[in-house]
């Protein structure tokens, strides 16, 4: 069974960022590596143009949120690789201006067996970078504790906190950009709060660097689709206690020229697919059907359960990518499941981080 990494932190920014770069050294090199490579091929962009990038966007991080900024330093210290270079990870997206692809959806107890607010997602990409994909639990009181899967080298990415919020991610394509804040410093952000409330307040407190599409959900039952560009955002609500979402805006709120639909040609046909399963199921869910439309098949390669590199890119079809990891969030027991590699082939592996576990513990004696 392949699984992924499991890094645990704890202490001050600095000091966290330090143990994640000395434990994590070996895989934050193979991502500077990989994306050396995924910016030419995709972008045409030289690691020392995308270097200069980074720096655009130093000030932007640090005056979003000191702390995570002084984290990214310390990933630098530790794993002794350039400043610039860890930035340049955690700006790849602004950088290559939207990249990856994925198909998320959203559960609340409504809608499921148990009365548990799920949220699963397939991310989709570059199978390249496969190998630098890590687990982070960072223990960073007083803000909550944070269990994520991530790349190497990356401060935020999909995951949950201690408080029972936790956050999908979709990349969007609009024309409108800036050099805001990096999209995954954002996720942090939102990984970072108490409420779901506050996590809205993390995406509209700052101009960002990109388009994305933020999918949200808590403990408490709550779930929100934030589709966002560089200066506006709109939410959107669950249906019948069901959301689901790809690569394209979907709010008629949203005043945006949607490259997204154009990058991304099959996330319509994914959307659809994803509705589809959802709606041919009168029944509550559970998190073994989630799975089963995690694995879905229809459209292939370019599916929900995605094998791109199958077959070669051609007229129409865009760059191929992989489904890296497949992903459920279980926000009321705060804990997750994750495949490495496609779901309808790897085995799902159950994660419950420290402090669920000794809350539990406790809660035995």
């Amino acid at each position: 069974m392949k699984t992924f990494p499991l890094i645990r932190v704890q202490g001050s920014p600095l000091e966290r960022g330090k143990r994640i770069g000395v434990e994590a050294r070996e895989y934050i090199i193979h991502n500077i590596d990989t994306y050396k490579k995924i910016f030419l091929e995709m972008g045409n962009i030289g690691w020392s143009e995308a270097r200069r990038s980074a720096e655009l966007y130093i000030q932007s991080i640090a005056e979003y949120d000191q702390e995570i900024f002084d984290e990214i330093i310390g990933i630098s210290e530790g794993s002794g690789q350039d400043l610039l270079d860890i930035i340049a990870l955690n700006a790849r997206s602004e950088i290559l201006l939207n990249s990856d692809g994925c198909t998320s959806m959203a559960f609340v107890p409504k809608a499921t067996e148990n009365r548990e607010t799920l949220l699963a997602k397939n991310w989709d990409w570059n199978p390249q970078i496969n190998q630098g994909v890590i687990l982070l639990e960072i223990n960073q009181d007083p803000r909550p504790t944070i269990l994520m899967a991530t790349e190497a080298g990356i401060v935020g990415k999909i995951g949950l906190n201690s408080e029972g919020v936790g956050v999908c991610l979709n990349l969007l394509g609009a024309k409108q950009h800036a050099h805001g804040v990096p999209i995954h410093i954002i996720l942090r952000g939102i990984l970072n709060s108490r409420s779901i409330s506050q996590a809205i307040g993390q995406i509209s407190r700052a101009e960002r660097g990109t388009a994305a599409n933020f999918l949200i959900a808590d403990s408490e039952g709550s779930a929100f689709n934030v589709e966002s560009t560089s200066t506006d955002f709109d939410v959107l609500f669950p249906e019948e206690g069901r959301l689901c979402h790809t690569n394209h805006f979907i709010s008629s709120q949203m005043n945006v020229v949607d490259t997204g639909r154009v990058k991304f040609p099959d996330t319509y046909g994914r959307l659809w697919r994803c509705k589809e399963l959802l709606n041919d199921r009168t029944e509550k869910v559970n998190t073994e059907q989630i799975k089963h439309f995690l694995a879905d098949h229809h459209g292939y390669p370019d599916s929900i359960c995605r094998h791109g590199n199958t077959c070669p890119t051609d007229l129409g079809r865009m760059a191929a990518s992989n489904t890296i990891f497949s992903i459920i969030l279980n926000l009321s027991s705060k804990s997750f499941e994750i495949t490495n590699g496609e779901p309808c082939s790897a085995e799902y592996v159950s994660y419950i981080p420290e402090w669920s576990c000794r809350k539990h513990f406790k809660n035995k004696i």
